[in-house]
């Protein structure tokens, strides 16, 4: 269901994550654990100090919402300091 939406996010980081921590992170996808891949994708992009668009940031929110994670928790309430 999120599965083409994450994969898609996780693309706007090639380049800036290394190669295999990004398809490892989107691996979990194929095994039906869209939020473990996107959970997994957000902790790389926060450990790693990935800097973030806005418009990035606002899908990942949109993402985080829709996944039914809360924005307050785990990597995701570290992303806003990473925008640019």
């Amino acid at each position: 269901m999120f599965a083409d939406r994450i994969i898609e996010f996780g693309k706007k980081f090639d380049g800036r994550l290394e190669a295999g921590l990004l398809q490892g992170a989107l691996d979990y996808v194929a095994y039906n654990e869209e939020g473990l891949a996107f959970e997994i994708l957000c902790d790389h992009i926060c450990e790693f100090d990935i800097s973030i668009t806005d418009d990035e940031y606002q899908e990942a929110v949109r993402l985080i919402t829709d996944l039914g994670f809360d924005l307050d928790e785990g990597p995701f309430k570290h992303l806003v300091g990473l925008k640019k």
